[in-house]
């Protein structure tokens, strides 16, 4: 693995950003290339990487590379590492409130780990919310609350709560 020194690489623009790509309705939000993504993956969830897991997540916050972890995320198809990534979101005390939609996504998913953590990262949103997001959002969970467990159901609820209370302060 490379060494924490090398981290900083990862953020220049001018090396590593390749294009600009929507997810779930974010927009602009640049994307590395693959193999960069995969060491981020490796960089945040392989347990041989433990000790350099805090600086990444430190790392990326200083740089502003939110942008890396929603690359990672959407680029991860197992479950479990996919759980580790989004739990990352909310360590690095990134403020990921402009990727509310894509947060909801997670939030609908069938595997009860991933959603709890991307539960988490919508509560630790603390930006200016856009009133179509919420809108969209209080929709589409109102749609999902029909599919999903009872305790499910429950933090569903406050979530709606919730996103219904920021939506009547603006």
């Amino acid at each position: 693995m490379e060494n924490t020194d090398d981290l900083k690489k990862y953020f220049d623009e001018k090396q590593y950003i390749t294009a600009i790509v929507g997810i779930d309705g974010i927009s602009d939000v640049p994307t590395v290339k693959s193999d960069k993504v995969s060491n981020l993956i490796s960089l945040i969830t392989d347990p041989e990487n433990k000790e350099l897991k805090e600086e990444a997540l430190l790392t990326l916050k200083k740089e502003k590379g939110g942008y890396l972890l929603l690359a990672a995320i959407e680029k991860t198809k197992d479950d479990a590492k996919k759980q580790q990534l989004i739990a990352a979101c909310w360590e690095s005390e990134i403020d990921f409130t402009e990727h509310l939609p894509f947060f909801i996504s997670l939030v609908m998913s069938d595997n009860y780990f991933v959603f709890l953590e991307a539960l988490t990262v919508i509560e630790n949103m603390e930006g200016s919310f856009v009133k179509k997001d919420l809108v969209e959002s209080i929709s589409k969970l109102k749609n999902h609350k029909k599919n999903i467990s009872s305790e499910q159901l429950v933090l569903i609820n406050d979530l709606e709560y919730n996103l219904n209370e920021k939506l009547s302060a603006l």
